[in-house]
């Protein structure tokens, strides 16, 4: 008998239903011995298969989308070379607002937090 079995979406799309359906409150790792199959595996796949149903993308253990993620439509701004000699930059933004970026930034942050100022303000 093989060690290595290869099972395929149909078969973990099952297993996460029959997990849910009992309400999701057992374990994660008395499941997963219950059924017989890997429990880091079985959580890859409830967590993928959740991240599915709720439109996020999943992501990797690295933090790299698997799917690429939605594009944006940026206004364009005009970049002006400066005497930043340590690699820092600005952002304009619209309404005058100007966004300072460290040389070592983190790329997910920077568009989450562009993402806010082009949220509408809650009334």
């Amino acid at each position: 008998m093989p060690k290595f079995v290869r099972r395929g979406r149909d078969f973990w799309g099952a297993l996460v239903e029959e997990f849910e359906a009992g309400g999701a409150v057992e374990e994660h790792r008395a499941f997963a011995d219950r059924h017989h199959v890997k429990c880091d595996t079985f959580r890859r796949w409830l967590y993928l298969l959740r991240a599915e149903r709720g439109g996020r993308p999943w992501r990797t253990s690295r933090g790299v989308p698997r799917k690429s993620a939605p594009s944006i439509a940026w206004p364009l701004v005009e970049v002006q070379a400066g005497a930043a000699a340590d690699g820092r930059f600005e952002i304009e933004l619209p309404g005058g607002r100007r966004l300072r970026v460290p040389a070592a930034f983190d790329a997910d942050a920077l568009r989450r937090l562009l993402a806010i100022f082009d949220e509408k303000p809650s009334a």
